[in-house]
């Protein structure tokens, strides 16, 4: 048993054995003291008997803690030991002189541990029991039943004397007791405010630091002499320091060589003593890349207002301005797509009627020649352009896809149907479908599924130059999502092509309107998929589509905003 609660106090095994430990050098170093003292001054006494009550005490000390150890309650060792105290000490003064003993106040020393272990009820108790044990020996003594060695110091006292000798003695122990009793509770209930203040001050700090190291913005606090206090692990990474090697440095030494730009803004803040609203400013990184930073600085003030220091918060925002720039390209191109389009359907019409007028003229003349050869090249520009016109208007009129349960299997056999007759499938072009273990459906609209598949794979043909191998490969993606793989082993797709390659009207090819792409990768993201490109690693690329096998109603509310243009 660790600990008791009897009657309010709190006794535990750790106190009492410290207890003891303490008793055990008080009593040698009190009652040793005092021994020699009466052999100096009262040689009369016999210090003999005081000698064996002395180790009797360390004795009852020994016992009891060898008890604690055992199991004995500590509040049943507390209490007993108490016990055992005032009778040691009731003897104490019998063979030190009686009533008139020096060792009388050695009850107090009792009463005082008594107060601080057991609080105000125990400190008033071993009282109690002292002043019975004290009286009780008076009135022995005064009745002559018991009559201590030597000079007793009270012959030839009056009973109003002798009444007063214990009246003083017994109100002594009380006070003790209520005074101690009451000190000792202020102490523990201030102990124990004191250590819930820690405690909770040691919440607090881990919880700061928590939410500071766990920041997505970079901190960094610097106090009046600018030197670095704290920095986070966010802030690391963008400036490119460790922790440890710059805190407790200077602003200019730790960071000027790195950022200069960045600690010199620190210190024009701790300068000025003015807070700096967010700015963007550029620092160089370790790798020489620029990088944009959204910069904030704040000055930090005690409870009286005076500036301790600057605290910076800032972020990397190399991704914002990437989002930035892919916003308003996405606005210029749609403000183009719109004006395109209007313009696309007022030449469609006259564009109509000067191929119709070439096909007759074609028939009806007899050119040969160069004219022949002209006629002919005005005939297929006029088809090109027509064609460019009707990709370009199906682009920007897409529709929502209209969705039904398509088997996938069933979907991809009818693609290449359909690409086996296609002359983009070039002579020594090998194809293979891998499907599933089991046929998979998948919620898609089946017609403009079928426009994206087959554009991949013709794409994939044309990308090869000579024979080869066109590999399709479906397979799951956790549980929500099938992934569509074409791969190819052509010549492979630039790093810079792949950046650009689903832009309306970028193309490689020779003859290609660059629109095929981005009507493929618009009806995919319609669908609440994506397309993913990369270059293989020994020939040729890949190109795979993730979409989900039940398009979420969120991802239909998008292809709804998909309304035709014009």
């Amino acid at each position: 048993m660790e600990g008791l609660t009897f009657r309010g106090s709190f006794v535990n095994g750790r106190a009492v054995g410290v207890f003891l430990g303490l008793r055990t050098i008080i009593l040698a170093l009190v009652v040793g003291a005092g021994i020699v003292i009466l052999q100096g001054t009262q040689g009369e006494i016999t210090v003999g008997p005081l000698y064996v009550l002395l180790v009797c005490g360390c004795v009852v000390g020994g016992v009891f803690f060898v008890g604690l150890r055992l199991g004995l309650p500590p509040s049943v060792c507390v209490w007993s030991i108490m016990v055992a105290d005032v009778i040691l000490e009731t003897a104490l003064v019998h063979y030190s002189g009686g009533m008139s003993s020096q060792f009388s106040l050695i009850f107090c020393l009792s009463i005082i541990a008594a107060a601080f272990l057991l609080q105000v009820h125990g400190g008033l108790g071993i009282a109690l029991l002292a002043s019975f044990a004290y009286l009780s020996y008076g009135v022995l003594q005064a009745k002559g039943v018991l009559s201590p060695p030597g000079p007793s110091g009270l012959d030839g006292q009056t009973a109003s004397a002798g009444f007063l000798h214990a009246y003083m003695h017994v109100s002594l122990f009380f006070m003790v007791g209520a005074v101690g009793g009451y000190l000792a509770q202020r102490i523990r209930l201030k102990g124990r405010e004191l250590q819930n203040a820690e405690t909770e001050l040691q919440r607090l700090k881990v919880d700061t630091n928590n939410i500071i190291n766990n920041m997505s913005s970079g901190i960094l606090v610097v106090d009046s002499k600018a030197k670095i206090l704290t920095i986070n692990p966010t802030a690391e990474e963008i400036l490119g320091v460790e922790k440890e090697d710059v805190v407790g440095l200077g602003v200019e030494a730790a960071l000027g060589p790195l950022v200069p730009h960045f600690a010199q803004e620190m210190l024009e803040a701790l300068v000025e003593k003015q807070n700096k609203r967010r700015h963007e400013i550029s620092i160089r990184t370790r790798d020489g890349r620029r990088m944009p930073l959204g910069l904030s600085i704040s000055i930090l003030k005690d409870e009286k207002g005076r500036a301790r220091g600057v605290i910076a918060v800032f972020q990397d925002l190399t991704e914002a301005r990437k989002m930035q720039e892919k916003m308003r390209k996405a606005d210029r191109l749609a403000a183009i797509g719109e004006l395109s389009a209007g313009i696309a359907h007022e030449i469609r019409n006259p564009l109509a009627s000067i191929s119709g007028s070439i096909e007759v003229l074609y028939n009806e003349l007899d050119l040969s020649g160069e004219n022949r050869r002209l006629m002919e090249l005005i005939v297929k520009e006029s088809d090109r352009l027509d064609r460019i016109i009707n990709d370009f208007l199906e682009f920007a009129r897409l529709r929502p896809p209209s969705l039904d349960n398509v088997s996938l299997t069933r979907c991809l056999d009818d693609v290449f149907v359909l690409l086996r007759n296609n002359p983009a499938l070039k002579c020594g072009i090998e194809t293979e479908v891998r499907h599933l273990d089991g046929d998979v459906t998948v919620r898609f609209d089946e017609e403009q599924m079928k426009q994206v598949l087959l554009n991949l794979a013709i794409n994939a043909c044309e990308a090869m130059d000579r024979p080869g191998k066109i590999t399709v490969q479906t397979q799951r993606v956790g549980s929500d999502d099938i992934k569509i793989t074409f791969t190819d082993e052509g010549t492979g797709i630039g790093e810079e092509e792949i950046a650009r390659l689903f832009e309306p009207f970028f193309t490689t090819k020779e003859g290609g309107t660059g629109l095929g792409l981005a009507i493929a990768n618009k009806i995919v993201e319609a669908h609440g998929g994506r397309i993913e490109v990369r270059n293989r690693e020994l020939i040729g690329a890949e190109f795979s589509i993730l979409i989900p096998i039940r398009m979420p109603v969120r991802r239909q509310e998008t292809a709804e905003v998909l309304h035709p243009v014009g």
